[in-house]
């Protein structure tokens, strides 16, 4: 019983030293260590042109590159699905609109 008791200690007391050294040895490179990096992006982003009038296509083919910290993706998605509708909706008006005026 003696015997199993002190080879629990010894378990132990090992532990505890590799412990305290790994804590001496990390500590002393803490300036070493970067911080974590954006993800490289697996698709480069698609963004609106520049150039042009804003399309509903512009806004269904925008891609945006994923990051560390980004926001919840269906979230996006159903936003930029409600913009690409009303501004389709809006493009099919002012062009009725533009027919009409332009046969009377």
């Amino acid at each position: 019983m003696g015997d199993a008791i002190l080879m629990i200690e010894i378990l132990v007391l090992g532990v505890l030293i590799i412990g305290f050294l790994a804590l001496i040895i990390t500590r002393g490179q803490q300036h070493l260590v970067k911080p974590m990096a954006e993800p490289l992006p697996t698709l480069p982003p698609v963004l609106l042109p520049e150039a042009q009038e804003v399309t509903a296509r512009d806004i269904q083919d925008i891609r945006f590159a994923v990051g560390l910290r980004g926001y919840r993706t269906d979230q996006v998605d159903q936003v930029l699905a409600r913009l690409s509708a009303a501004i389709e909706a809006r493009d099919r008006q002012i062009a009725d609109l533009r027919h009409v005026a332009e046969n009377s």
